[in-house]
C-alpha cells in the first residue's frame, strides 16, 4: 500500500488544478500556474523537499508559476520539449513576449515510458491533441492519472490553439486513458476529478 498523498491547488486566473504529491517530506508537483503563492507557502511551511516538477503541457496557465517554484526549491523540471510554446508568441493567453519572467526556466525532455516517483512507478503517457506534446501521468499504485487539459468531467480539452487537433485528442483518450482500469481516477487540469468509467459512460463524445 502506497503512502503517497495527493493535494490539489486551484491557482491563477484560469483556476488551474496544480497537484502536490507527497511521501513523508519528499514531494513532486504536477503543473504550476501563475500566482502560485498558496502552493509555495505550503511547500515552505511544511519544509518539503521538492524533488521534481512535471508538466503535462506548455500552456501558460499550466507553467506560469514554474519559474518561481523552481527558483525557490531548485527542483528539476520535466516535460515534452516537442511542445514549442515557450518560444511561440502565438501560444495561449497572450504569448511569451508578454510574460518573459514567467518562462525563465529550462525543461528536461521527458519521453513516454516508466519513471519512479517515491519508489512507485509512474507511467508517462503520450496524449497529444490539446497540444502537440501533451503528456499524462499514470500512477498504478494510486489508481489515478493526471491528464492536464486532455479530458474533463463530461468534456474534453480545447483543440483550437496552435497544435491542437480534435481527432488526435479523441484518439489519445481512447487509446491511452480509456484502456486504464475503470476505477482509475482522472485528475484534470481544470474542474472536478472524474474517473475512467464515469467518462466512458457519460462523456457525450464517447457515448
Amino acid at each position: 500500500m502506497t503512502n503517497i498523498t495527493v493535494e490539489t491547488f486551484v491557482l491563477g486566473p484560469l483556476e488551474t488544478n496544480c497537484y502536490l504529491l507527497t511521501s513523508g517530506k519528499d514531494a513532486i508537483v504536477i503543473d504550476c500556474a501563475p500566482e502560485p503563492q498558496p502552493l509555495l507557502e505550503t511547500i515552505k511551511g511544511r519544509n518539503l523537499n521538492l524533488k521534481s516538477i512535471y508538466l503535462t503541457h506548455m500552456h501558460l496557465d499550466h507553467i506560469g508559476g514554474v519559474s518561481e517554484l523552481q527558483k525557490m526549491t531548485g527542483a528539476q523540471i520535466y516535460g515534452n520539449i516537442e511542445d514549442h510554446y515557450l518560444n511561440d508568441v502565438s501560444f495561449s493567453y497572450g504569448g511569451s513576449k508578454e510574460f518573459p519572467h514567467l518562462l525563465d526556466f529550462e525543461v528536461t525532455d521527458l519521453k513516454p515510458g516508466k519513471q519512479f516517483i517515491f519508489d512507485q512507478p509512474m507511467m508517462v503517457l503520450d496524449t497529444p491533441g490539446h497540444t502537440i506534446g501533451s503528456l499524462s501521468f499514470f500512477f498504478p499504485a494510486l489508481s489515478c492519472v493526471f491528464v492536464g487539459d486532455l479530458i474533463f468531467m463530461i468534456a474534453v480539452g480545447r483543440t483550437d490553439f496552435p497544435g491542437g487537433n480534435s481527432e488526435t485528442l479523441l484518439n489519445s483518450i481512447r487509446t491511452r486513458i480509456f484502456i486504464l482500469p475503470d476505477e482509475t481516477q482522472i485528475y484534470p487540469g481544470h474542474g472536478p476529478m472524474t474517473s475512467v468509467i464515469h467518462e466512458k459512460k457519460n462523456n457525450p463524445l464517447f457515448t
